[in-house]
């Protein structure tokens, strides 16, 4: 079973597989990498033949199985989305990497696959499987540096993405400006103004609202409450703050409040999810 932590919130193992696997899921991010051998990999789009140098990124919820292994072997990464997406406006500035890796978390949007399959070039792969190795053994460390593991794992990421092709999702100028209006908001801790965000469009606020979920499958003011919940996860994985800090922090009124949205957006309270990914399990 996959342990990801306060502390580990990257793990990455090697996996052998000598028999069927069935149609199953995740709730975080998975990334195999094929080393050896060839199997067949099951997804809602179809049916992939894999073979050394395949990679299969797996978002969250996303359902697939294997089937006929031949003497197949995988490296494996996994990484809670939420830790990784907090600095996401950064991350955009890489074509691809969002939409590869993190776009399950930020936006719905139904035509997109929770499963993306692609091929490395020999050399590509060769370098892929070093930086995993090196992941690995600083995760092994006495007390690893987070700094060189996150460090390491967007490196990999924007090979990964470069490599199989992802192109960025681009969004028009007004809902690129509502998107960052609404997480410089989150990170002082302040409410956001719809009204005052959506004036600055040529259109009319509820114009502009229908405009902004089409392009990311939220309203403005659902997306600004997913994304808090968000900001809440990545903090609660620091075991100094009080989950009352946590929620002072993001502006919340109370913590019956924030315990009431986080509950409704991550499906758990934040006392269980600091518990389900505590340093210690």
């Amino acid at each position: 079973m996959v342990r990801l932590s306060a502390t580990h919130p990257v793990n990455v193992e090697q996996v052998a597989v000598v028999a069927d696997i069935a149609p199953h899921d995740h709730d975080y991010y998975e990334v195999s990498v094929v080393l050896r051998g060839r199997c067949r990999h099951h997804t809602v789009e179809g049916v992939q033949e894999l073979e050394r140098g395949s990679v299969i990124v797996v978002a969250p919820g996303g359902v697939h199985a294997f089937s006929r292994p031949r003497g197949v072997e995988f490296i494996n990464l996994y990484y809670l989305a939420e830790w990784l997406a907090a600095g996401w406006r950064e991350q955009w500035a890489e074509r691809g990497l969002v939409p590869l890796f993190l776009a399950q978390l930020l936006f719905r949007r139904a035509e997109r696959p929770r499963v993306a399959v692609f091929q490395l070039e020999p050399p590509t792969a060769a370098a892929v499987a070093n930086e995993l190795d090196e992941i690995q053994r600083e995760l092994g460390a006495a007390q690893p540096s987070p700094l060189f593991v996150k460090a390491s794992l967007l490196k990999l990421l924007v090979r990964l993405s470069r490599a199989g092709g992802a192109t960025s999702e681009e969004f028009s100028p007004p809902v690129w400006a509502v998107m960052h209006g609404i997480e410089t908001a989150i990170e002082n801790g302040r409410p956001f103004d719809r009204s005052a965000q959506l004036r600055a469009w040529p259109v009319t606020a509820d114009h502009g609202s229908r405009l902004f979920r089409r392009a990311t499958g939220f309203a403005p003011l659902e997306y600004y409450q997913r994304r808090r919940v968000h900001h809440a996860c990545a903090r609660l994985l620091d075991g100094e703050r009080t989950v009352t800090q946590v929620a002072m922090d993001l502006g919340f009124a109370d913590a019956a409040h924030f315990s009431r949205l986080f509950r409704k957006y991550a499906g758990l309270t934040p006392r269980s999810y600091r518990q389900k990914y505590a340093a210690d399990s």
